[in-house]
């Protein structure tokens, strides 16, 4: 009886995992293997409406940072006019490290926004995320 409860319970997980029912969070930040592959599936998953989509080829963060900022990202790239064509062009000496930027631009905003790009394991991730920056503290004039 024992053992039919534990390959019950098997059989469940392992239901569970092939049908998708895992945190959506995995996916994230696991990228595309170009730059431009990268942004393409931004701007589409973007436009789709696909937040969990838009995580995997976003930086840091995961679904629930995402979902907090994914409006600001759609009126950006609506504003942009992205549906109707874009081009994504890397930043000519931007690379440092793992980092480097990238131009993403339509001919209605010809002089593109700039965009920061992340690779990973041969993959590239596109930072848009916002995040509150701390002030440093300053020096006290006792110390």
């Amino acid at each position: 009886m024992k053992q039919a409860g534990v390959l019950a319970l098997s059989l469940i997980g392992a239901a569970a995992l092939l049908t998708g029912c895992t945190s959506p969070d995995v996916i994230c930040n696991t990228g595309k293997p170009t730059i431009e592959e990268a942004m393409d599936h931004l701007v589409d998953s973007t436009l789709s409406g696909d937040q969990v989509e838009v995580c995997r080829v976003t930086t840091t963060g995961g679904t629930d940072t995402v979902g907090e900022q994914f409006e600001s990202l759609e009126t950006q790239l609506r504003g942009m006019d992205v549906a109707a064509g874009f081009t994504v062009k890397p930043v000519p000496d931007s690379t440092m490290g793992h980092w480097s930027e990238l131009v993403l631009s339509t001919p209605s905003h010809p002089q593109g926004e700039t965009f920061d790009v992340f690779e990973r394991g041969g993959n590239y991730t596109i930072g848009w995320l916002e995040f509150e920056q701390e002030p440093l503290p300053t020096p006290s004039a006792t110390q």
